[in-house]
C-alpha cells in the first residue's frame, strides 16, 4: 500500500526536505506573496509539515493533511518543538468530509499532484472546498518534460521500490486538468528544467 511506502520513508523524507533547496525556498517565498494573515489554508499531502510550518506565520491558520501517520507524527512533533500554535495536522485524505467545515480560503498542493490517483477527482474535491475566488497554489514535477537522465533515475528508483508510483504529466496536461475542474489559471511557470517543476496558481471560478 502507498501509505506503507510513505510511513517507512517518513524520517528520510523529513531529513531531506529540511535541507531547503532552491525550489523549496522559492515555493515558500512565492506562496507567502499570495497569502495573507486572513487566510485559512489547507495543505494537502503535507508530509512532515515543513511547508506548512514555514508558511504558518503569514496566515491565520493552516491545516496539513497526509495519508501517512508517520509523516503526521513528525509534523505534529515539529509544531510543538517550534511552538507554533496556528497549525494542525491530521492523517486524512482530501476526500475526508470533516474538511468541509473548516472554511478554507486557499489550498496548497506542493509536490503531490503527480502522486495522486485520479487527479481530476482530487482537483474537483479541492474546488469543492474553496469559495469562489479561493486559491489553489501548486508546485508539481511534470515528469514527461524532465531531462532524460532524471526520467532514467526515477524509473530505476521505482524498480527498486525507493520511489513511489508517479504520474507522468506534461505542463499542458496539468494546466488542462486544473482549468477543467473549475479553476482559472493565474500563474503558470516552469521553475526547474531538469526536474520540470511546474509552479501554478489558480482561482476557483
Amino acid at each position: 500500500m502507498i501509505t506503507d511506502f510513505w510511513d517507512k520513508r517518513a524520517k528520510k523524507y523529513d531529513d531531506a526536505i529540511r535541507k531547503h533547496d532552491a525550489v523549496y525556498d522559492r515555493t515558500i517565498a512565492s506562496a507567502k506573496s499570495l497569502l495573507s494573515t486572513s487566510d485559512v489554508v489547507l495543505d494537502i499531502g503535507c508530509a512532515s509539515g515543513e511547508y506548512s510550518l514555514d508558511i504558518a506565520p503569514y496566515v491565520q491558520r493552516i491545516h496539513g493533511i497526509d495519508i501517512s501517520t508517520n509523516m503526521i507524527a513528525l509534523a505534529t512533533k515539529k509544531t510543538s518543538d517550534r511552538s507554533i500554535d496556528n497549525v494542525t495536522f491530521d492523517a486524512a485524505d482530501v476526500f475526508d468530509r470533516s474538511l468541509d467545515a473548516h472554511g478554507y480560503t486557499a489550498v496548497l498542493a506542493f509536490s503531490v499532484l503527480h502522486l495522486v490517483e485520479g487527479i481530476r477527482s482530487v482537483l474537483c474535491r479541492v474546488n469543492e472546498l474553496l469559495p469562489t475566488g479561493g486559491l489553489l497554489i501548486s508546485q508539481t514535477p511534470c515528469l514527461s518534460e524532465s531531462s532524460f537522465l532524471f526520467k532514467l533515475f526515477v524509473g530505476v528508483a521505482q524498480k527498486v521500490n525507493i520511489a513511489p508510483p508517479i504520474m507522468s504529466l506534461t505542463a499542458l496536461e496539468l494546466e488542462e486538468a486544473i482549468a477543467g475542474t473549475g479553476f482559472k489559471i493565474a500563474e503558470s511557470e516552469i521553475w526547474d528544467r531538469k526536474k520540470a517543476v511546474h509552479w501554478m496558481v489558480a482561482r476557483k471560478r
